[in-house]
């Protein structure tokens, strides 16, 4: 009986209740290839007027050379790409619904953007918590995550971490994590890219056999084999954005006659379909583009005439009734909003996550506090007993500023670096409805919580008291507090350049920031040496505050004279030190306060970039 019930569940998941087909008409996308440009230039233009129509139950491969505008139009399709296109979409033969539309259907890209240090059954669960609701059990999740490592061929794979899979097995992981919903339509970005012809075949086999189900699934394919073309049902065939032929791949090369392109007996039809549209077989295609034109016609309302199913749109998707196995269709109560699951539950699952890889990550969490204690350590020996000593307290200075320092760009470089590759894959899941961008935003803060509390915790410990710092408890807590503040001004930064630019020009960005702040710290410069125009950056200068707050925690508050080992100590007195840096009437909690706004106006610009990054893939 369990075993029936396995196979059932597993014809379950093959299957799709709602087919949808695809249709477009006079589809055409451009983009401006210079955005920072002053000058006004025309838009490249990538799809020109495209018609076509992609079945349910049909593998539809769209074929090409580089350039032809294969990947722009499943980003069209697909609904990731909106800025710059213009003409008809439909489904079922009423006009898409974009929202509604993305909420049934899949998008996977080129590159597999997934979370290395997640097992592969990891990852499938990730990928259930975001988009099955509530209401389905954990042993339904279960046995659902098992079907699908059954019917992917991930079983033996099921407890490998991600980063050590083979291509191959991440496109079909990348499958497994879309295929929770049971999506009718699914759309890949040439899926077999990478991979060895095993692996490509075993792919396409894969998304052969959930095309019998009744779905919806294009392919973008660069130069596939003989063997690997065989197994496509349909093609689309585009060169310079416009189409060449759009039908059965049976159909093909008598349809490429017709027009002058013969086919050489026992020669590769993807290669010939490929070597006419970059016209090396003859300049004269247009006549194929008429051909094409010519078997879509519709009015100019959009939907288009060419499209006979009589199915509803996607406002009211159907759910399969009288089956036990609803868990794999899309949750009805869901409909009305964008994303499954509600914000606490994103929230969760996406710290647990990300708690997870952190205690995986053996660079960000392990090294990460190690290097504080090691470091703190090694201070702690070269400025031995210096903080109650009178006439070490330019050395005592230093070790503030230096302490200062190495915990800001070793909390600020792990994230310049690390943060771009973990964008994408944030940016593949948010643009496939799977959580909002305000739940991964706090969920990343909660999840860095530890190790920025944890790191300068071990750096202080090893270094304060070894540098004979006052053993106050207020004192400690307050020096405390700055490195907790520090640390979290870096990762703030981190993240917020991580977010905008590449790691490479991402550690010049930094460097550029913090430089002249460090100038104007005031440890180099005293506030009333510098020219009266540029003593307003003093006072935006993070590294100002944290210096600032440092200085008055271990010499401010009234704190009694130090200890002099020499016949004269010309700052015994902690006030009149405080004096040669401007620093007397400075306030400890307003630069708290002053560093807490650049913690603030730092996470802004981290989740504005996000949004921004979000716009303009789009």
């Amino acid at each position: 009986m369990e075993n029936q019930t396995k196979f059932r569940r597993s014809q379950e998941i093959k299957k799709c209740h709602h087919h949808k087909n695809i249709g477009f008409r006079n589809l055409c996308y451009s983009v401006q290839e210079n955005k920072v440009s002053a000058r006004q230039e025309q838009p490249k233009v990538i799809l020109r007027g495209v018609n076509g129509e992609f079945r349910s139950g049909r593998l539809t491969a769209i074929l090409g050379p580089s350039g032809a505008g294969k990947s722009s139009l499943l980003n069209v399709l697909s609904g990731f790409k909106s800025s710059g296109v213009t003409g008809y979409i439909t489904v079922n033969g009423v006009e898409r619904n974009t929202e509604e539309f993305r909420r049934e259907s899949c998008y996977i890209t080129q590159n597999c953007y997934l979370m290395d240090l997640l097992t592969t059954r990891e990852t499938l669960a990730v990928a259930a918590s975001f988009k099955l609701n509530a209401k389905v059990t954990t042993r339904e999740k279960n046995d659902m995550i098992n079907d699908i490592l059954e019917l992917l061929g991930l079983r033996k794979a099921a407890e490998t971490r991600v980063g050590k899979l083979s291509g191959g097995e991440k496109k079909r992981l990348s499958i497994g994590q879309e295929l929770l919903t049971n999506p009718p339509v699914m759309f890949f970005d040439e899926p077999t890219s990478g991979l060895d012809s095993s692996s490509s075949l075993q792919v396409i086999s894969h998304l052969k056999s959930l095309v019998r189900g009744g779905r919806t699934i294009v392919c973008s394919i660069h130069q596939p084999s003989s063997r690997l073309f065989e197994m496509f049902d349909d093609l689309y065939v585009l060169a310079e954005g416009q189409c060449l032929y759009s039908g059965a791949i049976s159909d093909m090369t008598a349809v490429f006659q017709e027009s002058g392109f013969k086919c050489p007996k026992y020669y590769n039809r993807a290669d010939f379909a490929v070597e006419v549209a970059c016209r090396e077989r003859g300049m004269n295609i247009e006549k194929l583009i008429a051909k094409a034109e010519t078997h879509f016609h519709g009015p100019d309302t959009g939907r288009a005439d060419y499209i006979t199913n009589e199915e509803t749109s996607m406002l009211r998707p159907s759910i399969k009734k009288n089956s036990t196995d609803t868990y794999i269709q899309v949750p009805q109560e869901t409909m009305g909003s964008r994303y499954p699951v509600t914000l606490a539950r994103q929230i969760s699952v996406l710290l647990k996550r990300a708690v997870l890889c952190t205690i995986r990550d053996l660079h960000l969490a392990q090294l990460r506090l190690v290097s504080h204690v090691v470091i703190g350590l090694f201070l702690g020996g070269v400025f031995y007993g210096i903080g109650d000593e009178a006439s070490k307290v330019a050395s005592n200075t230093a070790f503030l500023m230096f302490s200062m320092m190495f915990l800001f760009f070793c909390n600020l470089f792990p994230f310049v670096h690390s943060f771009p590759l973990e964008k994408l894959v944030v940016m593949r899941e948010h643009m496939n409805n799977w959580y909002s961008l305000e739940a991964y935003h706090i969920s990343k803060i909660v999840a860095e919580l530890p190790l920025q509390i944890l790191c300068p915790t071990g750096f202080l410990v090893s270094a304060y008291f070894l540098t004979g710092q006052p053993t106050e408890a207020t004192r400690f807590f307050q020096f405390w507090a700055v490195f907790i503040m520090v640390a979290a001004i870096a990762q703030s930064l981190g993240l917020a350049t991580g977010a905008a630019v590449e790691p490479q020009l991402g550690v010049f960005v930094v460097s550029t920031i913090a430089l002249p702040m460090l100038i104007f710290s005031g440890f180099y410069l005293r506030l009333q040496d510098m020219q009266v125009f540029l003593q307003w950056l003093s006072y935006v200068a993070y590294f100002r505050y944290a210096f600032e707050a440092l200085m008055q925690s271990v010499y401010g508050y009234d704190r009694p004279y130090l200890k002099c080992s020499e016949a004269y100590c010309h700052f015994k007195s902690p006030r009149k030190y405080l004096e040669e840096f401007d620093m007397e009437d400075a306030n400890y909690w307003t630069d708290m306060l002053g560093l807490l706004v650049w913690i603030a106006a730092l996470q802004i610009v981290f989740h504005l970039m996000l949004k921004f990054k979000m716009r303009v893939s789009r």
